[in-house]
């Protein structure tokens, strides 16, 4: 597999930062996602990402099997473009000089990851802004490991949410440990309205455990579930409210509530 990572250095524009945010925004991405993150055509950005790809800022990831697997050109941080964020002040900066010892299924795990991330932004963009763990630093994510993603909302009245993911086959103790560091945390801390819990499942095997773990639960937050497969079909009611759910029954799919209930 071809890595291109030229050593050139030059002045970086304004437009070319927000190009390396992007990356740094999801690690590992296409142009199409960049394209989609900061609302340019992708043929713009394309030239751009080449550009820094040329210069030394960016690592561009391609062989002629990605042709056969139908996988896009992928695009990462090179340690000069990672140095020179880290110089404007952007933390967990990091973590990107690992990028390039990932196996193509860590690599296929960051995609999906970002791509359940933009499909929630999506149908809320108008009331939540996506950040990712590259973005904020750990006063923003609380949780060591940190969640993959947090909506803000754009007002005191929208609540917060923090994303998780359970592949299918995920430890049932895995997802337990979890989900009781979020309700400690929430506990230690009552006097924050700690966001509400969005957790995404492989398979809806998965979010029956999920379910199963978090019926009874009491918190000072919200637990939503769905699953990888109903998040991404574009939907907006796909969330199930585990303190409802019966199997037997027919199934309430709800949409995420935009204020903070009574």
């Amino acid at each position: 597999m071809k890595r291109y990572e030229p050593k050139t250095r030059y002045k970086i524009s304004d437009s070319q930062v927000t190009l390396l945010l992007a990356v740094l925004k999801y690690r590992f991405v296409s142009s199409d996602v960049v394209a989609e993150s900061i609302g340019k055509d992708r043929s713009t950005v394309y030239e751009r990402l080449s550009v820094l790809v040329d210069r030394g800022y960016v690592v561009k990831m391609y062989d002629k099997t990605y042709r056969l697997r139908q996988r896009p050109v992928i695009y990462y941080l090179a340690p000069l473009g990672i140095r020179y964020l880290k110089k404007l002040g952007h933390e967990r900066t990091q973590l990107h000089y690992k990028n390039k010892t990932f196996s193509d299924e860590q690599i296929d795990e960051q995609f999906l990851l970002g791509q359940m991330a933009r499909a929630i932004r999506r149908q809320y963009d108008d009331k939540l802004i996506l950040y990712t763990k590259y973005q904020l630093g750990s006063d923003g994510f609380y949780l060591t490991p940190p969640p993959f993603a947090k909506f803000v909302g754009k007002t005191d009245k929208i609540p917060d949410y923090f994303m998780e993911y359970f592949p299918e086959r995920h430890e049932s103790w895995k997802i337990r440990r979890r989900i009781n560091q979020h309700i400690d945390y929430a506990d230690e801390n009552d006097e924050y309205a700690y966001p509400h819990l969005l957790i995404i499942c492989g398979n809806q095997n998965t979010e029956k455990r999920v379910v199963r773990t978090t019926e009874d639960l009491w918190a000072d937050f919200l637990v939503f579930t769905t699953t990888r497969e109903r998040l991404l079909s574009g939907e907006k009611k796909v969330w199930l409210r585990p303190e409802e759910v019966d199997w037997e029954e027919e199934l309430e799919f709800h949409s995420l509530p935009m204020r903070y209930e009574e």
